[in-house]
């Protein structure tokens, strides 16, 4: 049974709600206006002097405050692969996680797991057991954007099991388990946000607070890694596969931030992408191993959406975030798909940083040359 899933291994990728062809088209949306602070001029009444008034502060910073946010998400990979006479749902025994944040002038630093006490994330014979861990790093400066995340997610269940298993009964029957299938990703982006006076702060790591609407086109160039493999100790497995897969593909979207009465706002954003993915796929059989490599063209879309409330000390909100990244493997009509669609709701609190943080940020700043001091404020 287990070898019908070999396919399933090649590839990681999302499942989402809307079909990505159907947001091919959508590019021209990322070319809206884009907003910039401009100057407003009166004509006195008594002269022919232009007036200039002063500048519209599109953004409050807060160069002294801690950010510490929790959130509460369904931030986690599923993975499915279709084909002439089949489909594949995998997921891993996960119904929420959790994230703790650290932010400060322009760097953040978080942390998520998945703790049992939530209702859902039970291991059990059902579903089978599951483990997740993860870390992301923010870099956000006035232009300049860079992330980079680390997930690993061991135990998978097939979520379609009655393709898999003859007169298998949902609510009653455990579902198709893969506990030996374990993935291991490295995520990263780096982008460049056009309009200065629209915070990514404001939206992601709350180290600022949008204090007009504003909106931003950000060219950005996303890269995934992983590594999945489903080896196990289980003498009764004929086979197995380990497979490195490489996701490059370059996104030109767009964001925009509507402030609502000064503390609340609600954010849009859509990022539709083109690239290409290599597999390197191992086949490992009792008298041989097969290597299998192969480079498809990529395409990507992701899509968000959020509200929520912003004082100088207290912030709340929630998030509705899905990225999907589809291909064909390896020239054939085997569509793979990976989702990272998540709901996650938060809530935050800004403090004053010690004065030792603000003197060793400052050193390392100073040390940094001039165009690059700009930057980082």
């Amino acid at each position: 049974m287990r070898n019908r899933f070999r396919h399933i291994f090649s590839a990681l990728l999302v499942r989402n709600l809307l079909h990505l062809k159907k947001f091919i088209f959508l590019f021209s949306f990322v070319l809206l206006f884009n907003f910039y602070n401009g100057r407003v001029y009166a004509q006195n009444s008594s002269d022919t002097t232009a007036i200039s008034k002063p500048a519209v502060k599109y953004i409050e910073k807060f160069d002294t405050i801690i950010s510490i946010k929790l959130n509460v998400n369904t931030e986690f990979d599923e993975f499915e692969q279709k084909g002439d006479n089949f489909h594949w749902d995998l997921r891993p025994n996960i119904s929420l996680s959790t994230k703790l944040s650290f932010s400060y002038r322009y760097i953040s630093f978080g942390i998520g797991f998945k703790p049992k006490f939530i209702p859902g994330n039970n291991d059990n014979d059902m579903q089978g057991k599951t483990k997740a861990l993860g870390f992301g790093l923010n870099i956000l400066t006035i232009h300049w954007m860079q992330e980079l995340q680390f997930a690993y997610v061991s135990g998978f269940y097939i979520y379609n099991s009655e393709d898999a298993i003859p007169g298998w009964i949902k609510g009653q029957d455990p579902y198709f388990l893969l506990p030996d299938l374990k993935v291991a990703m490295l995520r990263g982006s780096t982008g460049y946000k056009i309009n200065k006076n629209f915070s990514l702060k404001a939206v992601s790591s709350k180290t600022e607070i949008q204090l007009k609407s504003c909106g931003s086109i950000i060219p950005y160039l996303t890269y995934n890694y992983n590594e999945i493999d489903n080896k196990s100790s289980d003498t009764s497995q004929h086979s197995s596969q380990r497979s490195h897969n490489l996701d490059v593909a370059a996104s030109l979207g767009y964001i925009y931030t509507f402030v609502i009465k000064s503390k609340f706002y609600a954010t849009l954003g859509l990022f539709p992408g083109i690239g290409f993915h290599h597999a390197n796929l191992l086949t490992r059989y009792p008298d041989e191993n097969v290597r299998t490599k192969y480079t498809d063209p990529l395409y990507e879309i992701k899509e968000t959406i959020g509200i929520g409330y912003n004082s100088k000390k207290f912030y709340s909100g929630a998030e509705l975030t899905a990225e999907q990244f589809t291909h064909n493997d390896n020239h054939s009509s085997v569509q793979t798909k990976a989702t990272r669609g998540y709901f996650q709701i938060f809530i935050g609190y800004r403090f004053n940083a010690p004065k030792f943080l603000k003197q060793k940020a400052d050193e390392v700043k100073n040390l940094a040359p001039t165009p690059v001091q700009k930057f980082l404020n």
